[in-house]
């Protein structure tokens, strides 16, 4: 049996692709903030701390010039970067609909993309030459968990019921 298309209603299908956006927003807020927690993120070198944050061993928060040390950081180390996330938001206009899910802390794109960090100087007072870094893209290892397509599919096919 075909199916046979006898009135398009242009307005109602950009509500629901938009409406459709908004739930796969939900999905891969929560789907990326679970990919940065992930261990595969690890930091491979250590770091001098101007103030503890509990991360290398130390017993008590504050203690100025804290080496932490590999394997005790990661990229949800002090929280900032996971906690930086906007709530997801959808912009309608010219017939199309937009996605649109941030991270707001500073560096947030540096840790994702990688790169040369460049130096800085340490709370000793000596230089310290960061290098280049991998990038940690938790937004691709989102997709890769959750395809678009299957995510977008079940959250349409959830408005009609089929």
């Amino acid at each position: 049996m075909a199916v046979r298309i006898t009135k398009w209603n242009a307005p109602k299908i950009e509500e629901k692709v938009a409406d459709t956006l908004l739930r796969a927003g939900d999905v891969y807020a929560e789907e990326t903030t679970l990919q940065m927690s992930n261990p595969i993120w690890p930091w491979f070198w250590d770091t001098l701390r101007a103030e503890s944050l509990l991360l290398g061993g130390e017993r008590e928060p504050g203690l100025p010039g804290v080496i932490v040390k590999t394997g005790n950081r990661d990229i949800v180390d002090t929280g900032e970067l996971i906690d930086s996330i906007t709530a997801p938001q959808v912009t309608r206009g010219g017939g199309a609909a937009q996605l649109r899910i941030a991270w707001t802390a500073p560096y947030s794109g540096r840790v994702l993309g990688g790169g040369v960090y460049g130096s800085y100087v340490n709370v000793r007072g000596a230089i310290v030459n960061v290098g280049n870094r991998p990038g940690r893209n938790w937004i691709q290892a989102a997709y890769k968990a959750r395809p678009p397509a299957q995510v977008f599919a079940n959250i349409w096919r959830s408005f009609t019921g089929t």
